[in-house]
């Protein structure tokens, strides 16, 4: 059996402002140092981890090498390349954009950037390249909240528009537990770890 555990990385500026990232990278403000210092002590405390990947962006980085473990890094996990909406903050993109959401979903794709329907195709190439399934053992994979909804769509055979419906919050720990060839999702978007960081 191979357990996924999936971090998103930790809090930026950016976050905080709820501007759009994407490829734009940057690192972690002075929370999102110490959410990744605690998840990072969570995760060693409760799993044996085997091996780490990451998306190759500072962020991400900067959260995966905490683990204390050797970092695998993948284009494929890197977040959803925004296009125009790079920098822009969320209520701007909403202004501008006021038909975003139809029928409870995505509808409109950043324009100059990647359609969200590549997001579960780069999780799959992923998974096959990396040959994760086959592993065995405890795996961390820290990557972007869009990123990882499209790996968890990816996983699981859901409709595109199912990214639109998962919460992953920064630093929060996901598993999936794969064996057999079934994917079994055991903890999403757990943050009980962060209460001191989060003021909680």
């Amino acid at each position: 059996m191979t357990r996924l555990i999936l971090i998103r990385h930790g809090e930026t500026d950016w976050n905080v402002e709820n501007r759009r990232q994407g490829r734009n990278d940057r690192p972690l403000n002075s929370k999102g140092r110490a959410q990744a210092k605690l998840v990072a002590d969570y995760v060693r405390a409760t799993f044996d981890i085997k091996k780490v990947w990451s998306s190759p962006l500072k962020r991400c980085v900067e959260t995966a090498t905490l683990l204390d473990m050797p970092v695998s890094t993948s284009d494929l996990l890197l977040e959803i390349d925004y296009g125009d909406w790079e920098g822009m903050l969320e209520s701007e993109i909403d202004a501008k954009y006021p038909n975003r959401y139809q029928n409870g979903t995505v509808s409109i794709d950043p324009p100059g950037g990647e359609e969200r329907s590549n997001l579960p195709v780069r999780a799959r190439q992923f998974l096959e390249e990396s040959r994760i399934a086959e592993e065995g053992g405890n795996v961390v994979i820290v990557g972007h909240g869009s990123a990882m909804s499209g790996l968890l769509v990816a996983l699981f055979g859901l409709p595109d528009h199912a990214m639109h419906n998962f919460v992953i919050d920064n630093c929060s720990v996901s598993t999936i537990q794969m064996e057999n060839d079934i994917n079994r999702l055991t903890t999403l978007n757990h943050t009980v770890h962060l209460a001191i960081a989060n003021g909680t």
